[in-house]
């Protein structure tokens, strides 16, 4: 009995070791996944096109572009950022008043600040930006709808586009995370794991001086 008692006391001490050495293991694993969020940055893309001076006739024109990711991650804003231009002939006209329209729309998904902005067209290089926040679980498509008018043009009527961009997304299903939020995340299942595998260490060196 006592012998049987015994051999119960040692194979629990063998088990407990090798349960920190599997957990070390996968907060590890885990741990170098989080951290991968941030080391790999998301694939971006762009697309661009031109307006011309539809409103006072100019020989002028807007240069457009639009930057996205090529995937929406759920759970998290990603950023669609729209940068516009005037070129020199149409700065050289830009006194008699031009507004900047522009709506961007997808379906299954969260849009902010607003789908639709007008913006008075100034001198230099300006951008906005919207965020996305996808709902959806396949894919999803995007349009921007760009048009150029004068200094009466109002939201309140539907735009009437003069460029529009097409933009599919596919949908990554994401921790709900910022990718700064995972790497700390990340480091800090990194320090137990190695915390784990120092102990795993030390109770065996333990187990088997005892048994020597």
């Amino acid at each position: 009995m006592e012998i049987t008692t015994a051999y119960y006391r040692d194979d629990m001490k063998t088990k407990r070791p090798i349960t920190l050495l599997v957990l070390a293991i996968a907060l590890l694993l885990m741990g170098v996944a989080f951290i991968a969020k941030r080391a790999v940055p998301a694939q971006t893309t762009s697309q661009a096109q031109t307006l011309s001076d539809w409103a006072h006739g100019s020989a002028g024109t807007l240069k457009v572009m639009v930057n996205y990711p090529t995937e929406l991650l759920t759970n998290q804003k990603n950023t669609i950022t729209l940068t516009y231009e005037a070129d020199p002939t149409l700065q050289q006209n830009l006194t008699y008043g031009y507004v900047f329209d522009a709506e961007f729309d997808a379906n299954g998904s969260v849009i902010t600040p607003q789908k639709r902005v007008l913006m008075p067209l100034e001198s230099g290089r300006h951008s906005y930006s919207w965020e996305v926040v996808p709902f959806a679980k396949s894919e999803i498509n995007g349009i921007i709808q760009l048009s150029l008018g004068d200094s009466n043009l109002s939201g309140a009527y539907a735009i009437s586009p003069q460029v529009t961009f097409d933009i599919p997304f596919e949908i990554r299903q994401s921790n709900g995370l910022s990718p700064n939020a995972s790497f700390i995340v990340g480091l800090v299942m990194l320090g137990l794991a190695l915390l784990f595998l120092l102990i795993f260490i030390l109770l065996n060196k333990k187990f088997l001086g005892a048994n020597g």
